[in-house]
């Protein structure tokens, strides 16, 4: 073989390599969404997780929770719950003084979202 068959035969090895590694990655699965529903003080909490695949398991990457709660108690207590689950990333959360029932409606929330994800 010259030179000039060995390097096109290289070339298209790469082309070939590159199309197979694409199609890979197009099929890992992309972020999702679940959503879980608790009571919190003046009614539903609902907690949507966004999650991605973390070899058999998953991680949660995004957090958003809309509530009933009154705002300047609840929002400072679900931003601390929402960086602690982040961090932790298990329902298994502190409950926060003065919120007590907007922080157990996450943590309940958040159970079912995480038990949805197994669904």
């Amino acid at each position: 073989m010259n030179k000039e068959s060995l390097r096109k035969k290289g070339i298209i090895a790469f082309i070939v390599l590159g199309l197979g590694l694409a199609v890979v990655e197009a099929n890992r699965p992309g972020p999702m969404v679940v959503e879980g529903v608790g009571t919190g003080y003046n009614g539903d909490l609902v907690v949507s997780l966004k999650v991605k695949s973390k070899g058999e398991g998953f991680k949660i990457i995004g957090v958003d929770v809309n509530h009933q709660d009154t705002p300047p108690i609840a929002d400072p207590a679900l931003e601390t719950l929402k960086a602690e689950l982040l961090k932790k990333q298990v329902s298994e959360l502190d409950i926060i003084s003065g919120a007590t029932y907007t922080s157990q409606g996450f943590k309940e929330a958040t159970q079912k979202a995480l038990d949805n994800l197994k669904k």
